[in-house]
């Protein structure tokens, strides 16, 4: 089952980390840590605080923490994101926030992003200590430089996120009508609605959903394609092979053993979710 909480990729005593990716795309997902999304080329829309950004290059979005958000890039684009523990930023900043998420000013975000993806891998004597003064002085710096308010509550709504739960716990049977109904919104209203907080539509995403649930049913090796098709959601084995080979470059015979459609890309991540789409780029 697809979680929509990604699980932590810091542990221990690190603070901050960082990851390269070319043509980032993801699901909407959230996590205890924050965020910082720098463009290094390219560009890339983005979904925070129930606002789309159009990032591009040289710009920054910053994201706090359990704020649902998704990244869609462009494919030749590279975007660093540098996760930071929340409770760094608000010893740091306390219970404030930017006025916006996409950043006005210029900040060293991809220098301090290399030299914290360094220490962390040369792993050497007091390298969370370093990468801590490291994240600590770029947060000082960014919200000594931008307009900033009192935090208060997350713009999205709780129900929201509890739906990208229940897609995930009923994608076979689950249906657009009742998703609207379930967020007590109008269909049109709906449909714009999870356009804008998911980057597609309602299809699209149920269908990465489902298959995601079909290709670990068949990684496993005991269900037949009819069989897993029928699990997942889908209606006709036609209308399964399509949408298969189009979101994983695969027809499910083809499927090579122990594929992972979404939870691929970050190694850090052990366990849980990992929304990155396999179209992303891990760089490093």
């Amino acid at each position: 089952m697809i979680a929509k909480y990604e699980q932590s990729v810091l542990s221990g005593k690190l603070q901050a980390a960082v990851q390269r990716y070319g043509g980032l795309q993801n699901l909407p997902h959230w996590h205890i840590e924050s965020e910082l999304i720098y463009a290094e080329s390219g560009c890339a829309e983005v979904m925070a605080e129930n606002t789309v950004y159009q990032l591009t290059e040289g710009r920054c979005i910053f994201v706090r923490g359990g704020a649902v958000h998704y990244i869609k890039a462009e494919a030749e684009s590279v975007l660093t994101v540098m996760k930071i523990k929340s409770e760094l930023i608000a010893s740091v900043a306390g219970e404030r926030a930017p006025v916006c998420p996409l950043l006005e000013n210029s900040y060293p975000i991809a220098e301090t992003a290399e030299r914290i993806r360094r220490e962390i891998s040369a792993g050497e004597k007091y390298h969370e200590a370093v990468c801590t003064g490291l994240a600590m002085a770029l947060v000082a710096e960014i919200f000594r430089g931008e307009k900033t308010q009192e935090a208060g509550k997350l713009g999205e709504s709780t129900a929201y996120k509890d739906l990208l739960s229940l897609i995930s716990e009923r994608c076979a049977d689950m249906t657009f009508d009742e998703a609207a109904e379930f967020m007590c919104f109008s269909k049109p209203y709906f449909s714009k609605y999870f356009r804008k907080m998911s980057g597609m539509t309602f299809s699209e995403y149920l269908n990465i959903v489902r298959v995601s649930a079909a290709v670990k049913m068949l990684s496993r090796g005991n269900m037949a394609i009819g069989e897993a098709a029928l699990a997942a959601g889908f209606g006709t084995i036609r209308s399964f092979n399509r949408v298969f080979k189009q979101l994983t470059g695969y027809t499910p015979r083809e499927l090579p053993k122990e594929q992972i459609f979404i939870e691929s890309g970050m190694s850090a991540i052990e366990k849980g979710f990992d929304p990155t789409l396999g179209v992303t780029r891990v760089l490093g």
